[in-house]
């Protein structure tokens, strides 16, 4: 019997015992999915979804602006070619005899239309064939009456210029404040923008931001502007120090 109520009473207090909170604690979440192992086919799995269409016709749209320019800013209209190219080319790979001097193929290669011409011929018939795709991927869509509204994409979109804008405001920053100072505000506001908040992290980006200017600046010397206004404001040796090393 005392056995029978001791296993009792263990259970029940196994029962009521507080378990360990699965929960996460209140602050920083992300929105990002916990990091689990890469599956090489998940990596190299395409599924055009509803922005597929528009993004395909912005590539057509970038590729064609290429092409229509081609022909005025590449050097094409004075372009060295010999004046029967096929006679060249069966004299480059030995089908006939060469009459006189055989011009170099590496005087045509070095010109400077080859190289865009030849990014050209791959890129326009990519865009139209991945064109193609992603209209048949929206007619098939709107066929079986699948949600085909862009709103989402296109927001998700936009939202990605701000970042632009992040990045913009810190140059305009740099002949001002000075590549350290501007640097360590970046460094912190931006972390701060994206939800790493609190003492421990922006101890982590502080500490994070100088490492970089003292790698790039000091250590490196990468040019930055000669006229900074905050340096200027400083005596004449503290302003010195200042423009050679941050």
């Amino acid at each position: 019997m005392k056995s029978r109520a001791s296993a009792t009473a263990l259970k029940s207090a196994t029962r009521r015992a507080p378990q360990p909170s699965t929960t996460t604690p209140r602050g920083f979440v992300s929105i990002c999915p916990p990091a689990q192992r890469v599956n090489v086919a998940d990596v190299t799995d395409f599924r055009r979804t509803r922005g597929d269409f528009v993004f395909s016709v912005f590539m057509v749209g970038i590729a064609l602006f290429f092409l229509a320019f081609f022909f005025t800013q590449t050097g094409w209209e004075d372009r060295k070619l010999p004046a029967n190219m096929a006679r060249y080319w069966m004299d480059q790979f030995g089908v006939s005899s060469p009459e006189g001097r055989l011009g170099r193929l590496g005087r045509i290669l070095k010109q400077g239309w080859v190289a865009p011409l030849i990014c050209l011929c791959i890129l326009v018939p990519a865009a139209l064939w991945n064109l193609r795709g992603a209209w048949r991927a929206q007619v098939w869509r709107a066929r079986f009456r699948q949600p085909t509204a862009l709103r989402h994409e296109l927001t998700q979109w936009a939202r990605a210029l701000e970042y632009v804008g992040w990045f913009v405001a810190y140059t305009a920053l740099v002949p001002v404040l000075g590549y350290l100072v501007a640097t360590l505000i970046l460094g912190t506001a931006l972390p701060w923008r994206l939800g790493y908040r609190g003492a421990r992290w922006m101890g982590i980006c502080l500490a994070a931001s100088f490492t970089i200017v003292l790698i790039f600046r000091t250590g490196l010397q990468i040019r930055t502007p000669v006229n900074i206004w905050l340096y200027d404001q400083l005596p004449q040796g503290m302003e010195t120090f200042m423009q050679v090393w941050f």
